[in-house]
């Protein structure tokens, strides 16, 4: 009899503990999973943000453009920078969030450094989640 209570006890745990671990793994693998998608989708958005902000400055400074011309040889002139924003914010529209969306659309109508600082600041708070006090003054460094 006291075996037979003794089975009775370990087969249902060796059964639990065999389900636990199948559940176990299976969220752990899933966990890890979407952890390196969002890494994937972080790191676009780091190099596509970087791209963009670079194309949005040498449209405020042109002079800019030969050092920009380095990387893509295919942009020959301002036209053609402003053209790739335009494309860049349309493709944006799949990864980027609605500020970014909006800011780099005012960048556009309206090519300034207020307007490209607002650009700047919503692609951090995107990518970091932070929000910045930096102004129009700080880019009188560069100009």
């Amino acid at each position: 009899m006291e075996q037979l209570n003794f089975a009775q006890l370990i087969i249902p745990l060796l059964t639990a503990l065999g389900l636990g671990g199948i559940f176990g793994a299976y969220f752990q693998s899933r966990f890890q999973h979407q952890k390196e998608v969002k890494e994937d989708i972080h790191q676009l958005k780091r190099k596509r943000y970087g791209a963009i902000l670079i194309q949005m400055i040498t449209i405020l400074d042109p002079e800019r453009l030969s050092k920009t011309q380095a990387f893509r040889p295919d942009l020959t002139d301002i036209e053609d920078l402003k053209e790739e924003v335009k494309t860049e914010m349309l493709n944006s529209v799949l990864f980027a969030n609605d500020e970014v969306i909006k800011a780099m659309a005012e960048f556009i109508q309206t090519p300034n450094h207020s307007s490209y600082i607002k650009t700047a600041s919503a692609m951090r708070k995107d990518l970091w989640n932070k929000k910045t006090k930096i102004g129009e003054d700080v880019l009188k460094n560069f100009g």
